[in-house]
């Protein structure tokens, strides 16, 4: 038996929302993590489509991460 390490991608990407939801740079970071592992996982089983997908997904993580991480000017 082998072992499915889809759940953990899941896992990944579900965390990934919730702490996007409570507007946490922690979720862009699992969403990252977990998209390089959709990307691999899509290319393995042979759909491509759904590897540029995630691997887009990928990029809008990144582009999270930096914009998330900037300081930001306070309200006066």
């Amino acid at each position: 038996m082998s072992f499915d390490y889809s759940w953990i991608l899941v896992a990944l990407s579900l965390g990934g929302n919730i702490f996007v939801i409570k507007k946490n740079v922690i979720g862009q970071w699992l969403w990252a993590i977990a998209n390089i592992g959709w990307v691999t996982h899509n290319v393995m089983i042979g759909s491509s489509s759904q590897a540029f997908l995630f691997a887009v997904y990928f990029a809008l993580s990144v582009w999270g991460i930096i914009d998330w991480s900037r300081p930001r000017a306070v309200n006066a």
